[in-house]
């Protein structure tokens, strides 16, 4: 169970309020790759956490949706990195929410399968494959070797090669918040 109460609707406060209507009427709730609510209307996932603290809670918010809807990076490769954060961190409700969309951007099964496990999935893609490379490397060695940066910028460019690494910080955030209030994914 998670440590934190959802907060439904009708106990928000005005901030509160305000930062629930960004998340469920904004571009996730237009996406609707997953749900976004319970069946009391609180919101699931790292959502209800940020509603505590509205203010933090909205700059987060605004900065993954930034990253998800308008960012430069491709589909594949986004989703790429987010399930590799998923599985350096062992959040279950990043796999839960992020597979089926990886899949439906065109990871292959077996793709998704490999980040899971935490092995190199065959990804026949320059740009995949330099994106889990640098991925790997920030995350396993906390920085990112000559060979490895130049192979990333190469492949993706400086300015995909920083909102990669933008999406690896915000993802991993997201991964400390909920394994710390033990949020799950839905039943």
């Amino acid at each position: 169970m998670a440590r934190l109460p959802g907060l439904p609707p009708g106990d928000l406060n005005p901030e509160q309020r305000a930062l629930y209507e960004s998340i469920a009427g904004g571009d996730r709730a237009k996406d609707a790759s997953f749900p976004l609510t319970d069946g009391s209307g609180a919101l699931i996932g790292p959502f209800n956490a940020l509603l505590y603290s509205p203010r933090v809670g909205d700059a987060v918010q605004q900065l993954g949706a930034a990253l998800r809807f308008h960012g430069n990076l491709t589909a594949p490769v986004r989703e790429l990195a987010i399930l590799a954060v998923a599985t350096y961190h062992d959040c279950e409700f990043e796999r839960w929410a992020h597979e089926p969309i990886a899949l439906r951007v065109g990871l292959t099964d077996e793709q998704v399968a490999a980040l899971r496990a935490g092995t190199r999935p065959d990804l026949h893609a320059s740009d995949l494959e330099a994106a889990y490379d640098v991925c790997q490397s920030i995350l396993h060695n906390r920085s990112v070797d000559d060979d490895v940066y130049g192979q990333a910028i190469e492949a993706l460019g400086e300015d995909r090669v920083v909102e990669l690494m933008t999406v690896v910080g915000y993802y991993g955030m997201l991964a400390q918040l909920m394994n710390t209030f033990e949020v799950e994914p839905p039943d």
